[in-house]
């Protein structure tokens, strides 16, 4: 298969573009060089901080509820649309939980029958668990499908933020907390040189 571009070009210099364009080509190393778990990781975690971006200004932390709002919000009918199996933002926060904490896809809420397992697929292999006793029938997941349609979603929240002077307020005060990278200089006593 050819190799996928997610990168999003978006606006140049807000805090929150410049990171979407980063995940999302982190996102694409990841799965173009052959780790679908490691891409995994990061569109699971790219939601966890798109939803407390999205959260209301009152909210501090990321939490299942943010992740599971923007999940209903910007992913869950794109997802539909391209034809892949009647997923909820439960399933998929139980998915994150499993991914995230233990390279599973085994979870609390699917042990107690409260989300369905999802299996993944990723150009022609298959992601499974075959030691399970599953209280429902596993989900199946295409990952390049999942990043496509977390690009169009993020796209589509970035775009809601210029519409709501407060919200977009809200998620650029939370972005200023993002990490920031730059080289150190050593002849300068070891002074931080800003950088990409």
């Amino acid at each position: 298969m050819k190799d996928l571009v997610f990168e999003y070009g978006g606006d140049h210099g807000s805090r929150i573009t410049a990171w979407f364009r980063k995940h999302l080509r982190s996102i694409e190393l990841c799965l173009n060089a052959g780790f679908p778990e490691a891409g995994l990781a990061l569109i699971y975690s790219g939601i966890d901080t798109l939803g407390l971006l999205a959260a209301p200004s009152d909210v501090r932390d990321a939490n299942r509820d943010t992740f599971k709002d923007w999940c209903e919000k910007f992913l869950l009918s794109r997802l539909q649309r391209a034809e892949v199996e009647q997923v909820t933002a439960n399933d998929l926060y139980a998915a994150r939980c499993g991914v995230l904490h233990t390279s599973t896809p085994v979870s609390t809420l699917g042990r107690e029958g409260q989300a369905r397992e999802i299996w993944y697929q990723f150009r022609g292999r298959l992601g499974v668990n075959v030691i399970t006793s599953l209280l429902q029938e596993p989900l199946h997941l295409d990952i390049d499908k999942l990043a496509i349609c977390l690009t169009q979603g993020g796209c589509d929240f970035i775009r809601d933020l210029g519409k709501d002077s407060a919200k977009a307020q809200a998620a650029a005060d939370r972005a200023q907390h993002f990490l920031r990278w730059g080289a150190i200089d050593a002849e300068e006593g070891g002074q931080v040189k800003a950088g990409g």
